[in-house]
């Protein structure tokens, strides 16, 4: 009987860890989204194309 209790107590706990690493994925995934616009909206436009440390050739 012991054996069948386990079965359940390990199905309970297999469903709620999926739950939570779904939750944890859709978190992760909004809080890079959210990062990566905070990031596009501080960059110059006129850097927009530059690599990291690449400085640009203004032309008046």
């Amino acid at each position: 009987m012991s054996g069948f209790v386990e079965q359940l107590r390990l199905a309970e706990k297999a469903a709620e860890d999926i739950y939570f690493a779904r939750i944890n994925r859709e978190l992760i995934a909004a809080l890079h989204k959210r990062m990566q616009a905070e990031k596009n909206s501080f960059q110059p436009s006129d850097q927009s194309s530059a690599e990291p440390g690449q400085k640009t050739a203004r032309v008046s």
